[in-house]
């Protein structure tokens, strides 16, 4: 699931998959255009088409140097023995994903800190290609080149600021950890310093847009707001796994399952199951065994004239393709594999035979449980 929408896997580079949130096409759009009228406007002798070329290049070098600062962190925590989950690129740079938490203070410094260091290292040699170049290259190419060794330079200060999540809020929640011992009181103050941040940002945006700058106040204004939120939701997603630590699949899951038999048309398991029980997905039994799932997405893909003739069988998902754990999973794990599967849905099998459905609606309504007792007077 996309930090903004959808995400769409691309590959995987040294064992970790890459992924690109559907809001960063925004993002690739605007950059290349405003390298087009920025290399327009610098470089007359450039053509249309060969301005035009020139911008696309420059985003890729971009969009490229934000991922070799993602893979320092993914190739570092792996390097320690902490599972990476994926890179996503999106709207303002990239995030990387690992299960640092579950470390100590140490791994999350050191990995923090190779991000800004690579950017540091990808600025200088851009720097150095621009400069030795000069006489080789041609001066709108050395241009853009000097101009990206200044843009990652900026994106490793950016970075360094200590808001939660640039790697300097992580270098702070580290240093923090280090000294309370305590991870989430060290994530509570860095995720305030990392809000805090997006407030000035915000705030700077807001004043450039008073002076006139139109542009530039979006954007300071955008960054801050995305900023705020993702120190927000950060720490709640901490909060939330802390909060699971202790829970098993089972205590979550929704049991009380239909199982549709494979023989069934479509239009008898629409009329009988999906219209009766408040489901989105059915397993398919035969012969006391789970075969595969009926999903409503695999009906609406199917056309309505159908489904008087086509079985449940040829229509429903096979086991294979689905997210399945065992009763006594522990629920931050199920939580972190809800977040990385694409039909946001876990099931919960025991001895082949599925037992129980996890969707993020079945853990919203057990958190929202636990909170009413939990809240409840003694």
């Amino acid at each position: 699931m996309g930090m903004f929408g959808t995400a769409w896997r691309v590959g995987r580079i040294a064992g970790v998959e890459v992924r690109i949130d559907s809001s960063w096409v925004v993002i690739a759009l605007l950059i290349t255009y405003s390298m087009y009228l920025r290399l327009s406007v610098l470089y007359r002798e450039l053509a249309g088409g060969g301005a035009a070329g020139l911008a696309v290049l420059s985003a890729v070098l971009f969009f490229g140097s934000v991922l070799v600062h993602e893979l320092a962190h993914a190739l570092v925590a792996q390097a320690r023995g902490i599972r990476v989950q994926d890179i996503t690129l999106f709207l303002f740079g990239g995030a990387t994903r690992a299960k640092v938490d579950a470390r100590g203070p140490g791994d999350e410094f050191l990995i923090a800190r190779v991000g800004p260091l690579t950017s540091g290292l990808v600025a200088g040699l851009f720097g150095l290609v621009a400069g030795l170049g000069h006489n080789l290259l041609s001066a709108p190419l050395a241009g853009t080149l000097g101009y990206l060794a200044w843009t990652n330079l900026l994106l490793a200060g950016f970075n360094l600021v200590p808001g939660f999540p640039l790697d300097g809020g992580r270098l702070l929640r580290a240093a923090l950890w280090k000294t309370t011992g305590s991870l989430a009181r060290a994530t509570r103050i860095a995720s305030l310093s990392g809000q805090g941040v997006g407030w000035l940002l915000v705030a700077a945006g807001v004043a450039s847009l008073v002076a006139g700058d139109l542009a530039g106040g979006i954007w300071f204004a955008f960054i801050g707001w995305f900023l705020v939120q993702a120190a927000r939701s950060s720490y709640h997603e901490l909060q939330l796994r802390q909060l699971l630590a202790g829970v098993e699949a089972e205590d979550v899951m929704a049991a009380d399952l239909r199982r549709i038999p494979p023989q069934l048309s479509l239009q008898d398991a629409v009329d009988d199951y999906f219209m009766r029980y408040d489901h989105s997905a059915f397993p398919v039994q035969d012969q006391g065994q789970t075969i595969g799932l009926l999903t409503l997405r695999a009906l609406r893909r199917t056309p309505r004239t159908q489904w008087p003739t086509r079985r449940v069988r040829e229509a429903m998902v096979p086991l294979d393709d689905q997210v399945v754990v065992a009763p006594e999973a522990r629920m931050d794990d199920v939580v972190a594999k809800l977040q990385d599967g694409q039909t946001h849905r876990v099931l919960v099998a025991h001895h082949d035979q599925v037992v129980g459905i996890i969707t993020p609606t079945d853990l919203t309504r057990w958190l929202r449980r636990r909170h009413t007792l939990d809240t409840s007077p003694p």
